[in-house]
């Protein structure tokens, strides 16, 4: 499936009702014990990873474009995902386990989906020149299991949009909190990188200190202006600024604040004692790759 399922507005508040009010995940909490053993557990561990697949595949077609790298297992949405894969994938290991149950469940699909298995099975039927009297049970496997396939990928859309997934990915976006991203990258450092690499500015990819212009590197504006209209981002801006240059050698160190007050590569290499600014321009490479490092980009 590729396109997103299209409900009216009303279905859709409809959906939504239904979730607050029937929230299998409320008393979910952060680290949960499982006691399930042997099989149960085998089966208990592979559907939570199909699940996570689906879960991570609808993002896009329910209009959510930022990736869940960086986010920590706490970050509301990948919270969420956890609790609804815990859930779902407790009972289906739970009716696996169980011959009775499974049994129930089995002519219950059937009964559901009867129709939409014999569509399958004639469309792969006369994809092999077959009639479907004459696929084998391999054949017939592989059919169904398709077809639950896009029958489990729709519930999951269905449960994502019904718990308003793409409102929570909105909030998180624009109030993030620390304790949402990884101890290897929080939103802090993401800002700090992009302004001194001007990666969300007209210049498009993230570039080297080092391939600055001279212009470009008189504008940085010191990274400063990025935090300036926040007390609480200026002093985060601050404490960032002077942790990563306590990482750095007394000359490496002049060259960077002298970055950050916009002094440009061929006054600094002046001040320096420098004949020429190419020497500044070796030592900011390999102060940018530092710097990515000290950030997480690079381990």
């Amino acid at each position: 499936m590729t396109n997103k399922i299209k409900y009216t507005l009303e279905q859709l508040s409809e959906l939504q009702s239904f979730f607050q009010q029937n929230d299998f995940t409320a008393n979910m909490a952060l680290e949960r014990e499982h006691n399930s053993e042997g099989e149960q557990a085998k089966i208990f561990i592979r559907t939570k990873k199909i699940f996570g697949e689906y879960w991570l595949g609808n993002f896009r077609k329910l209009g959510v474009k930022r990736k869940m790298k960086n986010f920590s297992k706490d970050h509301p949405v990948n919270f969420l995902e956890n609790a609804d894969a815990d859930y779902f994938s407790e009972q289906i290991s739970e009716i696996y386990t169980d011959p009775d149950k499974l049994n129930e469940y089995i002519d219950r699909f059937f009964e559901m989906y009867g129709e939409s298995v014999m569509l399958g099975l004639d469309c792969y039927a006369k994809s092999i020149s077959k009639e479907v009297d004459d696929l084998t049970d391999d054949e017939i496997h592989t059919v169904v299991e398709k077809v639950a396939g896009v029958i489990d990928e729709t519930l999951i859309e269905t449960v994502m949009q019904g718990q308003q997934v793409p409102a929570i990915f909105g909030v998180s976006k624009k109030i993030p909190q620390h304790e949402d991203f990884t101890e290897r990258l929080n939103q802090d450092k993401i800002n700090f990188y992009n302004k001194w690499t001007h990666a969300k500015t007209k210049l498009g990819a993230p570039l080297l200190f080092s391939e600055l212009s001279d212009d470009e590197t008189t504008n940085i504006e010191g990274a400063k202006l990025f935090f300036a209209n926040d007390p609480e981002e200026e002093r985060r801006y601050i404490f960032l600024r002077d942790e990563f240059a306590k990482t750095l050698n007394g000359t490496d160190r002049e060259i960077y604040y002298f970055l950050e007050k916009g002094i440009t590569q061929k006054e600094i290499a002046k001040r320096l004692g420098y004949k020429t600014h190419s020497a500044v321009c070796k030592r900011m490479k390999i102060m940018n790759k530092d710097f990515k490092k000290f950030l997480g980009f690079e381990n």
